[in-house]
């Protein structure tokens, strides 16, 4: 059996997949080298010769090239495309449509994503930023005048999206004693340990609602064309003034231009964000020999300045980001899945193509 990546994979990961898998699967990968890295990978000739007969195709980076030739129809072994992340935005989906080939994600990383959307959560809430950039010039003058803390003790937190992010989110969050409600685009897909998680489920349809009630929103949806936006000037009027916002789903669900009009008015109390809209073509700009970052390469994450604000946390969509490896921390259920198309069973985690997620 034939594994093959469609991105560069590091080193650290292939080790980790030749460690727990059988000797007959053979890994094709490019391995990365350390340092700055390109997000959009540019697939060589040999990788795309490889998929001719791979039976996993791992990545979102599916071409018309390589499934035309990997599907079974043509003599190809393709069974399925694994995207080894939750996000499965940047696949194409008209071309997983015309070949009909099954899609799956990771949802590994969920507890580490809650984790860090909670430590966003209370960075904001508590306004760590602002006091932390004025200590480090040694003035104390904000000590009990400037930015108060809020405590979440009591809210009402409001769940947008309750897959496995949101799940791992309210978990997290029982030991806070506030009330927790979600929102989804399918309550009737709640689980019997959701609906002990969270005292009301509310669909798309009552946003309104939701929105009126909750004191924290902690985003995590997908990017789909239906969440695209999904948050914009008409929603944020509707909430509570004062709201705290987090997003650990995609940037683009939020309307970049409505959150940083929210945060300036006050209707926003503060926010802490890790995906966001614009990034770099790269994993990191270039520096100065002097190890200082080359001003004229800088990229911030916005057409408009949230990053001024002090009380919006930023973060470089790196909440996955584990001194214990990506891979070696998240990857239990890509191995399965890798397992299961080896001993010919169904895979898990097979996304709705029609939904995008």
């Amino acid at each position: 059996m034939k594994v093959v990546f469609l991105y560069p994979l590091a080193k650290d990961a292939f080790s980790y997949l030749r460690e727990n898998l059988p000797e007959d699967i053979k890994i094709v990968a490019r391995i990365r080298e350390e340092g700055p890295f390109a997000l959009q990978p540019n697939v060589d000739p040999e990788i795309v010769e490889e998929t001719k007969t791979a039976e996993i195709l791992m990545g979102p980076y599916v071409t018309e090239e390589i499934l035309s030739k990997a599907r079974p129809e043509v003599g190809g072994k393709l069974k399925l495309i694994f995207v080894p992340w939750t996000g499965v935005d940047r696949l194409d989906l008209s071309l997983i449509k015309k070949y009909n080939i099954p899609v799956a994600n990771s949802h590994g990383n969920a507890r580490t994503i809650a984790e860090f959307g909670i430590a966003l959560l209370l960075t904001a809430a508590k306004n760590i930023i602002h006091h932390d950039q004025l200590m480090r010039k040694g003035d104390w003058s904000s000590r009990f005048r400037d930015k108060p803390s809020i405590n979440i003790t009591g809210k009402t937190v409001g769940l947008l999206g309750f897959g496995a992010i949101g799940t791992e989110c309210a978990k997290l969050l029982q030991g806070f004693d506030v009330k927790l409600v979600a929102c989804r685009r399918t309550p009737s897909k709640t689980t019997t340990q959701q609906k002990k998680l969270a005292e009301e489920i509310f669909a798309y349809t009552d946003l309104v609602q939701f929105l009126n009630i909750s004191d924290i929103i902690i985003n995590s949806l997908p990017l789909t064309d239906e969440t695209k936006g999904f948050l914009g000037k008409e929603q944020f009027n509707q909430m509570k003034d004062g709201v705290i916002m987090i997003n650990v789903g995609r940037g683009e669900t939020i309307e970049e231009e409505a959150i940083f009009e929210a945060v300036k008015s006050g209707k926003v109390f503060a926010a802490g964000l890790d995906p966001q809209w614009h990034y770099p073509t790269s994993s990191s700009p270039p520096r100065k020999s002097d190890g200082e970052t080359d001003v004229s390469k800088k990229h911030f994450p916005s057409i408009y300045p949230i990053h001024e604000f002090d009380n919006v946390v930023l973060s470089p969509h790196r909440a996955g980001h584990l001194v214990e490896g990506y891979e070696r921390s998240h990857w239990q259920d890509v191995i399965e899945n890798i397992l299961r198309i080896y001993h010919g069973k169904e895979p898990i985690n097979i996304i709705d193509i029609e939904q995008g997620y």
